[in-house]
């Protein structure tokens, strides 16, 4: 005392000041250390103490140390003064978190200044979430720090402004933000062939609303700009009749998603979470090499196709058709004709080897993956189809392509044309058709037999080209007893029922576009019946009870 009377006469105008702040977030008995600290040295000269506070926590804690009942009073008698602090305003919060995120992050906060889209999810983040969650200086610092921290790691590309949505949400709604992650979960696994059923879907949707509605947001759950962030949002409604759906993804929503690599990808959602990308799904690196490849080297968009293809999963090719389906849903097509050119070459190279090494025409009665390339074909025309067709090793997924394009042209004469899918017109048709027929006149009934999909070749064979040629080639190929069952077995279609699951009938309209049925089935009883022929024999009994009547009428 005698030390601070002395200073005081040689310097009368000096103070000290002890600030002491957040005294409420201390453990209760550190917090009643202070409180007589203070109360024991309040009267030193030319100190001035402050202590900041929330007045009813640290009431609590003096409560529960001391074991009265009114704390407050017992604070009261402490400090000569409580001022109290108003809470900050929102907008000043927002703004002081804008100027943080424009000083850390300027490349990032002028991003989009020009797209509307971004720009409204920009305003919605600030304005609405931000102006709902920070409600204290502590709140901005505390999320810019964890922004800070987390977004170098975040994989290439991805939306900023997610994920300071994100982010936000993890600091200050940890609620919504474990929903949204199974909620993103469940989304990305419509790329991995998954889906949810409806009671999901409802169960999903009630708990967002009533997470929501504890904001006071539920009757306007738009109003939170919630569907501009994740995908399948626009039946979260309490008016609808059917009650309030979530997973109801718009024609093409999910793939702008996508495109955008934003937090409601299927393909990009975890590396906001994990800072990896799905395990399911393909880099952006690998498309964007295969787009590269099909313009300046084909024979590298093959070795990439065949990566793919063989990449571990448990579903053989899933990568493959993962690619595709990018490619078929995304907003940019393939550019040029010199990349669709080796678009084409690469596919024409690949697919019958990808049909052969897969079970999904046995499984699921066609080819996913050649279902995928038509649709990609006829979104990226090719200018060069008729070389495919002399060159390319696929003969079978050429014959699956043709097919395709004769269907869009109203062949076989008197069918129903379908315009919008045709990109061969019919001189390049009938060109490509002339060519591909002398390519299955020189492989041989035999060897289409064995290719993974022979009607495909037979069908357009016999329907396209000259009938009565095919059917004595065909003819002539079956006279042996092995090479007639063999033939059958090739023509078997596919048929999947609840009482036996997936089966494999020998349609008699199958058997009438290339031969007599009537004599098929003569013959395949009399085999059945020879038991001195050994494996044909039974062969013959499977051909039989896998035999389908045409209807009659």
């Amino acid at each position: 005392m005698a030390g601070l009377n002395a200073v005081g006469k040689l310097l009368p105008n000096v103070r000290f000041t002890v600030i002491i702040d957040d005294t409420d977030r201390l453990e209760a008995y550190e917090a009643l250390e202070l409180l007589r600290l203070a109360r024991k040295v309040a009267d030193f000269p030319f100190v001035t103490y402050v202590f900041c506070f929330d007045a009813n926590v640290l009431s609590q804690q003096v409560n529960h140390g001391l074991g009265i009942q009114d704390g407050r009073l017992y604070i009261d008698k402490i400090f000569q003064d409580i001022v109290h602090v108003p809470p900050q305003e929102p907008f000043a919060l927002r703004r002081y978190f804008q100027r943080l995120l424009k000083k850390s992050f300027p490349f990032q906060m002028e991003g989009g200044a020009k797209d509307h889209e971004v720009q409204f999810r920009r305003e919605s983040l600030f304005d609405r979430w931000c102006g709902l969650l920070l409600n204290t200086p502590r709140d901005v610092v505390r999320l810019h720090q964890s922004i800070e921290l987390a977004w170098p790691y975040v994989p290439g590309e991805l939306d900023f402004f997610d994920f300071v949505w994100l982010q936000l949400l993890k600091t200050k709604w940890p609620e919504l933000y474990s929903w949204t992650r199974d909620y993103l979960q469940n989304v990305g696994s419509y790329r991995d062939r998954g889906s949810v059923n409806d009671t999901e879907r409802a169960a999903a949707a009630q708990k967002l609303l009533d997470l929501l509605k504890n904001r006071g947001w539920s009757e306007e759950a738009y109003m939170s700009g919630l569907d501009r962030i994740l995908p399948g949002l626009n039946s979260l409604s309490l008016s609808s009749d059917k009650g309030p759906q979530v997973f109801k993804f718009e024609r093409g929503e999910l793939e702008v998603f996508e495109h955008g690599k934003r937090l409601g990808s299927p393909s990009h959602w975890r590396g906001y979470f994990a800072f990896d990308m799905p395990s399911y799904a393909v880099r952006d690196a690998d498309i964007s090499a295969f787009r590269s490849a099909v313009e300046d080297d084909p024979a590298k968009a093959v070795e990439i196709l065949i990566s793919l293809f063989e990449r571990a999963h448990e579903r053989k090719g899933h990568f493959l058709d993962f690619l595709l389906d990018r490619l078929v849903d995304g907003p940019a097509d393939i550019e040029g004709p010199t990349a669709r050119s080796g678009m084409l070459a690469a596919f024409a190279e690949t697919m019958d080897d990808f049909a052969r090494r897969t079970d999904q025409i046995a499984v699921l009665g066609h080819s996913e993956t050649w279902d995928r390339t038509r649709l990609l074909l006829r979104k990226n025309s090719p200018g060069n189809f008729l070389a495919a067709v002399r060159e390319g090793k696929s003969i079978n997924w050429l014959a699956f392509v043709m097919r395709d394009q004769g269907f869009a042209l109203g062949l076989p004469e008197g069918h129903r044309s379908y315009p919008q899918n045709a990109w061969l017109d019919r001189e390049e048709f009938d060109e490509c058709l002339s060519t591909i027929i002398k390519r299955f006149e020189s492989l041989g009934m035999r060897k289409i037999f064995a290719l993974p999909s022979p009607t495909d070749v037979l069908f357009c064979w016999v329907q396209l080209g000259d009938a009565d040629d095919v059917r004595r080639r065909f003819s002539e190929a079956t006279i042996k007893d092995g090479r007639f069952l063999w033939a059958l077995e090739a023509l078997r279609g596919w048929a999947n029922s609840s009482d036996r699951g997936v089966h494999y009938p020998l349609y008699e309209q199958y058997v009438r576009v290339l031969t007599d049925p009537d004599k098929v089935l003569e013959r395949l009883k009399q085999l059945a019946t020879a038991a001195e022929l050994g494996s044909h024999s039974i062969k013959a009994k499977e051909l039989l009870g896998a035999w389908q009547a045409s209807p009659k009428n």
